[in-house]
Parts: C-alpha cells; structure tokens; sequence
C-alpha cells in the first residue's frame, strides 16, 4: 500500500516511527498488529469495489466483516447506480443492527422501486427498533403493494398501539397484504388476530392450513403447538414443490412437522426441510415426541 507513494524515503521513517511506537510489546501488554488493520482495510476496499460494480457477492464480504462494514454500507446506499444501492441493501440486511435499520430507513425512501423492495425485503425478518418509524409510516403511506405486503411483517416486531391500530386497518381482506397483518397481529398477541390464525388452522382448503401453519414459525409462540398437533395427520396436498410443474405436493402434515420442531425446538433424527415430504415413519416419530 505505501509502495505506491512517491516519496520512499519519507516513507522509510515513518514505517520506523511505526515500528518504534507500536512494533513492540508496550507496557500494558498490548501489541501491534498491522496486518490486522491492513486486512480490514482490504476488505473494506473490495467490498466497496464490489457495491459500486452491483456484485451481490458483496453480501459475503459484508457478513464476515460484520459492523466493520457499516461506513462503506453508508456509501452503498449513496451510490448512484441503482443496482449499487440495492445490493447494499441486501448486505446491510446480513450484517443486521441498529446502524443496518438507520440504512435499510433510508433504502425505503429510495427513488428506485427495486431498491426499495430490497430495503423492505430485509426489514421483513426481525427489523431493529431503529427502523420503527420509518417502517410504520411507509406502511401507512406507500402505495406499492408488495412493499406494505413485507413491511406488515415487519410491524410485528414492534409492539405498540401505533403499530396495533395500523395493522387493525389493513387486516380487512383476503388479499395478501391482509393476510400478513392478521398474522402480524396474532405475533403481537391481538385476540382478532389469534382468531383469524385458528381460522386458517381449520379452513376447508388445505393450501389455506398449509400456510398458515408455515406462519406461525413466524408468531414464534410455543403455546400454539398445541393447535398445530392433530394436523400431523392431515395429509391433504397443499403445495405444489420441485421441477416439473407440480408433479410432487407437500401436504399440510409435512408442514405441520417444520412449524413443530421450530417451535418446540425439536432435534429430530432425519433431515428436514421445506421441501421435504416426511415418510410415515417420520410423521409417526414426532407424533410420539410431541405427546
């Protein structure tokens, strides 16, 4: 890096003065470590190289430097290119904290439609309070379905009688917005909200119970395995899954198996996923473990 520089005998000095001042153990105990400080400085050069190109490889260089990454995030977001922007989004989102909801606010009033659907996309799943305001506002205010559509889950997160009575007023509907804030009250323990979550539990349409078991992952509340139990034996198909144009289902039960070992914490003894299809056996072992 110093190399670079035109004038290698200045140079010569101050890499002894360096030395001299931090080469050594000091008193304390403490040593210097140069390479430490070159290496983040190094990332934090390719991660900026990387966000200004639009190169979502930029979101792996941003989550193993962690809050080192904020100022050049901050850049990010300031770039001019669009994709720019958006890719910062999605790295400030991996990276997460209170400094990450202060970008992703302002990623919300961006004048790019794809960049405000990133910021809205990562302040979906657990916003930091920093993000508040401005995440109810723009619920309030937006026109963009899909952006409210992610921002009342967001909402969920913070508890309030704001957020209550914003949610109360879109939860009206069978449109998909409608639906995120029921479930987005039910998170926040409204009784309304609760109600229309055990209504979807028992609805006559499996792809109706199928999602709604898949979001109470999302109301995180133990209490509810209870509700989720007996649909272990629904084995109605629900959701069409892989290649090949729905040539395989997931069925209601299959999802009842994620939503349990989520909630309950279950450490089950064969691979599980959300494009499993669970064998008899399987269903048949967290049958017993859930008793």
């Amino acid at each position: 890096m110093f190399s670079r520089l035109p004038f290698p005998v200045f140079l010569g000095i101050l890499s002894l003065a360096v030395a001299n001042c931090h080469g050594i153990e000091k008193e304390s105990g403490g040593l210097y470590r140069p390479a430490v400080e070159e290496t983040r400085m190094t990332a934090q050069s390719e991660l900026e190289r990387l966000l200004a190109e639009g190169d979502f490889r930029a979101v792996e260089v941003a989550a193993a430097m962690g809050n080192a990454a904020v100022p050049s995030l901050r850049k990010g977001a300031g770039m001019p290119g669009y994709r720019s922007r958006q890719v910062a989004m999605a790295c400030t989102g991996k990276v997460g904290g209170e400094a990450a909801g202060e970008i992703l606010s302002l990623g919300l009033k961006d004048g790019n439609v794809n960049v405000r659907v990133a910021a809205a996309g990562q302040l979906s799943v657990n916003p930091p309070e920093s993000a508040r305001d401005a995440v109810l506002s723009t619920l309030v205010r937006s026109t963009e379905t899909d952006v409210r559509e992610m921002l009342a889950f967001s909402a969920g997160y913070f508890p309030g009688e704001r957020t209550l009575a914003i949610l109360r007023s879109i939860a009206s509907g069978k449109e998909v917005l409608a639906s995120n804030a029921r479930m987005a009250l039910a998170r926040l323990g409204d009784p309304a909200g609760r109600d229309a979550v055990m209504d979807g539990l028992a609805s006559p349409d499996p792809l109706v119970r199928y999602d709604t078991v898949g979001g109470l992952r999302y109301v995180d509340d133990p209490s509810l395995a209870v509700r989720v139990k007996p649909l272990l034996l629904d084995t109605e198909e629900a959701q069409a899954i892989g290649p090949g144009g729905g040539s395989r289902y997931r069925r209601v039960c299959d999802q009842a198996v994620d939503t349990l070992a989520y909630l309950l914490k279950l450490r089950l003894p064969f691979p599980a996923g959300e494009e499993t299809i669970y064998t008899e056996e399987q269903l048949l072992h967290v049958r017993d473990l859930t008793r």
